[in-house]
């Protein structure tokens, strides 16, 4: 198990822009460009971000699936359905986060309820702009190179896309809220920023090295499987493709 963990976490081809990417922010983070806290935000902010390009994929699936068999607008609404659900996920996920924030004293969000208030105010954290330049932009990346590229939309289903962002998002929002007590109690914002930087190099390293290392998703499906003798090989290997994707 050791020597999977370690072939999914070695740079390669497949994964430098990772490596790159959390190098850029821990440079910015250390020359003061950036504060902790905008790092800590931006990264929640992503959520957003990684919704609106699953909407994409989702609408190249669903865009597939007509050609094959002819459907027609009426295989879109899944698409509106997902975008109500998921920013009603988010909203909650944001009064909780706004609302821990306040109660903590922060001067950025008055109210957790105010929603539209509280974000506004993140993009007016110092550098917010340049955070979020470059996680769209590596999305955008991994969207055209991955997804498009490899035509990633033949071998899923809208349906089964609109439940994939759900589990990372609440991994990544707790690891968010864990570094806010770093932030807020221990007034250790710099530690908090470079653990969740770490914390989601190595979650996309691992994300990755699932998605292209045949060899490392079949051994980590049959290890997986081996502890859950009620889920069969093959059903773990799709959803481990699912949450990668």
């Amino acid at each position: 198990m050791k020597t999977l963990v370690f072939e999914l976490l070695k740079p390669n081809t497949k994964n430098y822009m990772v490596y790159v990417n959390a190098l850029f922010l821990l440079v910015l983070l250390s020359v003061g460009f950036v504060s902790p806290l905008t790092v800590v935000m931006a990264y929640f902010l992503e959520s957003i971000i990684i919704g609106i390009f699953n909407v994409l994929k989702m609408g190249w699936c669903v865009r597939h699936t007509n050609k094959q068999d002819g459907g027609g607008l009426g295989n879109y609404s899944i698409l509106i359905f997902f975008v109500f659900h998921y920013g009603f996920f988010i909203a909650i996920q944001s009064i909780f986060a706004f609302t821990f924030f306040e109660i903590e004293g922060s001067s950025f969000f008055t109210d957790g309820f105010a929603l539209l208030k509280n974000y506004k105010a993140l993009l007016r954290l110092e550098g917010m702009w340049l955070l979020i330049a470059s996680i769209v932009f590596t999305n955008l990346l991994a969207f055209v190179m991955n997804f498009l590229a490899e035509k990633r939309y033949e071998h899923f289903t809208a349906g089964e896309l609109m439940s994939k962002p759900y589990l990372r998002i609440f991994v990544q929002q707790f690891v968010v809220i864990l570094s806010g007590f770093f932030l807020v109690f221990l007034k250790a914002g710099m530690i908090a920023a470079v653990l969740l930087i770490l914390f989601r190099l190595a979650l996309d390293l691992f994300l990755i090295g699932l998605r292209e290392n045949t060899e490392a998703l079949d051994r980590f499906a049959s290890w997986y499987a081996e502890k859950n003798s009620q889920m069969s090989f093959e059903k773990i290997k799709k959803q481990l493709l699912l949450f990668t994707e």
